[in-house]
């Protein structure tokens, strides 16, 4: 019956699929990083304010190195002995990535980092040391 949807419903429908994927993920990392964050200013017996804010900043920071290391990816792919993709340090072959690839990459790197200096946002925003206004 999908099939039936002319085609801007069908990519309206994607888009909704996909935000709702990426807010899934970006809520259950931002709700995972809270609890443990809490756990951890329990245990310390610091500030809850702060130690969510740390780990908002620790997560945010690890995203945003994530975004470099995908986004600084080179054209060249390894390719194993089955003709399967592979790192480049163990590749018997190289090959050129598709422009598919090259596409999905660039997406990739922008959306850590769009979900990286959010959570440093947001970190920052509830971090009792440091008034942001």
């Amino acid at each position: 019956m999908q099939s039936q949807l002319p085609t801007d419903a069908r990519g309206r429908a994607a888009l909704r699929r996909g935000a709702r994927r990426i807010g899934a993920a970006y809520a259950g990392i931002l709700g995972g990083t809270v609890v443990v964050s809490l756990l951890i200013g329990l245990a310390s017996g610091r500030s809850l304010f702060h130690a969510v804010a740390v780990g908002l900043y620790v997560v945010g920071a690890g995203l945003l190195l994530g975004c470099f290391v995908t986004g600084v990816r080179g054209p060249l792919r390894g390719v194993s002995r089955t003709g399967e993709t592979a790192p480049l340090v163990t590749a018997r072959g190289v090959r050129r990535a598709s422009p598919f690839e090259r596409t999905e990459t660039t997406k990739i790197s922008l959306l850590l980092f769009v979900l990286g200096l959010s959570l440093i946002v947001l970190g920052s925003l509830i971090d009792p040391s440091h008034k942001a206004f």
